[in-house]
């Protein structure tokens, strides 16, 4: 799959930036031996034109859409997520059902409807909850007993690793703790079932 989404990549990002850019720079050239500006204007001019071409292309390269596969569309998949607006599993490919939560999301936060995940989507979506960090969590220590939003958002992180096959309920119950120490074990950590600063690193960081 990676490497159809890499040649699909390929065909969108190469050959049609290629021959705009070509095409481009051939009458912006055209224009300027016309027009025959000074040559400190002509050098401001040019420079401007081709920071302008690069950031395009830079938009373009970062934008994320059905396809797509790798470790950024895990990463968005999990703040979807987070932001409560996909509940399939973090497959880091992008397909109908991450293609869809895109699109509910942007609805719902005034963006161009379009299923793609563009500069302005992924950090409309970072600002709803972001990554997965200690922030995401509250500095709070969680364990067994609590509940609100950071225990559906632990809880939402261990499905998305495997650790927990429950309910999102909010609430830290004995099937949370259990998965909690799960993770704890597999990741070197104090097997307590208390969620601490090391185990929200080590969630960030999986």
């Amino acid at each position: 799959m990676e490497t159809l989404a890499y040649t699909h990549l390929t065909a969108i990002y190469e050959e049609p930036t290629d021959l705009k850019t070509l095409d481009f720079e051939l009458k912006l050239f055209k224009n300027l031996n016309r027009s025959k500006l000074p040559a400190k204007a002509s050098m401001r001019f040019l420079s401007l034109t081709l920071a302008l071409i690069v950031m395009g292309i830079s938009s373009s390269a970062f934008a994320l859409e059905r396809g797509n596969s790798g470790s950024q569309v895990s990463t968005l998949q999990r703040n979807l997520t987070i932001a409560g607006y996909y509940n399939g599993p973090v497959t880091g490919f992008y397909g109908s059902l991450t293609q869809d939560a895109v699109t509910r999301f942007q609805r719902a936060n005034g963006l161009t409807p379009d299923g793609i995940a563009g500069s302005r989507t992924l950090a409309s979506l970072e600002g709803r909850g972001g990554p997965i960090t200690g922030g995401g969590f509250s500095n709070v220590t969680l364990k067994r007993g609590n509940s609100g939003t950071s225990i559906t958002r632990l809880q939402q992180a261990l499905t998305n690793y495997g650790y927990y096959n429950g309910p999102i309920t909010g609430y830290f119950g004995k099937l949370t703790e259990s998965a909690v120490i799960k993770f704890q074990r597999a990741n070197g950590l104090v097997a307590d079932g208390i969620v601490g600063q090391r185990t929200k690193a080590a969630l960030a960081a999986d």
